[in-house]
């Protein structure tokens, strides 16, 4: 068997993929049994041109069918055939000597069911500079945490034999997969450990905004924790998949308190509850901007909650569908050989029940 695959995923990011790749390679190159495949979600740059000048595998998601981070993974874990799986995004690098401290790591201790390490968050145009150095790192006893590192797009190794017992990603998760996947790895007696050491630069620097927030709902990023919990509804995980997302119920619970007061007031014409509710909702906003030291961001956040809300009721009331039963259409573009080929789409994905 294959001892590491290495799935990376991209959508138009042509911008930072050759520096993802450069630093695969490197730190790749000392494991004799490799593989490398990058799964894109139909980019319109030149992502794929790019990443083809390198010895990967290559896939691509077509238009037309929901794409999401949680698809591209699933798809590169079929294709994947190693004992090891790490799973990188397209706007990070992989820091030097990870890799090989992951490695040891995952030989030496059989309950680990993943690896991942902390994140260096850096704005896009650090991509076009030197990588800056490390400060020298010593290295302490892994910890355990609750899922791969959810700050740069889910970077963490995988144990294959664990991801073939619990499942992989959910590619009908909108959002929230990393600590999703990170709850049934747990829950089969698994642990996820962090070690000392950063896993990848994550090259972003999307505004906090309005517009941003909105974006994520057009995006259907919101609906994630619902999602989960209607997954979860039977399967004995509700409970602790909701104390791990608490922010997501507060949110459903604090919206639905201001909206039973106001109709209460309406009808009893009596308005004291919900002004209690305006006050705690002035408090908390005066909170925010003070820790914020920024008006603007406070009520940003507010909004968010606002979303976030509506997004976990609109998660909780779409239908579950098995992942086990998910095809997604995509172009073999080149193949783990390094030939390049052009295949039929495997399948026609099932959109009807699939809103993104």
């Amino acid at each position: 068997m294959t001892e590491l695959s290495v799935v990376l995923i991209s959508k138009n990011q042509a911008w930072s993929i050759v520096r993802l790749m450069k630093s695969v390679m490197r730190e790749t190159a000392s494991v004799p049994s490799k593989e490398i495949i990058l799964v894109d979600s139909a980019s319109t740059d030149e992502t794929v041109e790019l990443a083809g000048a390198y010895p990967v595998g290559i896939f691509r998601l077509q238009r037309g069918q929901p794409l999401s981070p949680a698809i591209g993974r699933h798809v590169g874990y079929k294709q994947a055939q190693g004992e090891y799986i790490l799973f990188l995004d397209g706007d990070t690098e992989l820091i030097e000597g990870w890799l090989t401290h992951a490695l040891r790591v995952m030989r030496e201790t059989p309950s680990a069911g993943a690896v991942t390490g902390h994140v260096i968050n850096l704005p896009t145009a650090a991509a076009k500079e030197p990588a800056p150095l490390l400060q020298k790192i010593q290295m302490r006893a892994p910890r355990e945490v609750l899922w791969g590192s959810y700050g740069g797009g889910g970077a963490a190794m995988y144990r294959r034999a664990v991801l073939e017992e619990v499942g992989t990603f959910n590619p009908y998760l909108n959002s929230d997969e990393e600590p999703e996947l990170g709850l049934r790895i747990r829950h089969a007696g698994y642990r996820i450990l962090e070690l000392d050491h950063p896993i990848v630069r994550h090259f972003n620097d999307a505004p906090v905004a309005m517009s941003t927030i909105l974006s994520r709902r057009r995006r259907n990023f919101l609906l994630g924790i619902g999602q989960g919990a209607r997954y979860h509804l039977a399967s004995g995980l509700l409970w602790p998949w909701l104390r791990e997302r608490w922010w997501g119920p507060v949110a459903v619970l604090w919206m639905a308190t201001g909206l039973g007061t106001l109709l209460w007031s309406l009808v009893a014409r009596d308005f004291m509850w919900f002004s209690l509710w305006l006050l705690g909702l002035s408090l908390l906003i005066a909170g925010l901007a003070f820790r914020k030291r920024s008006l603007r961001g406070a009520l940003v956040s507010v909004f968010n909650w606002v979303l976030l809300a509506e997004g976990v009721m609109r998660g909780i009331l779409m239908k579950p569908l098995p992942p086990e039963k998910f095809h997604a259409s995509f172009e073999l573009i080149k193949d783990l050989g390094g030939r390049e080929v052009w295949a039929a789409p495997e399948s026609e994905m099932q959109t009807q029940e699939f809103p993104f």
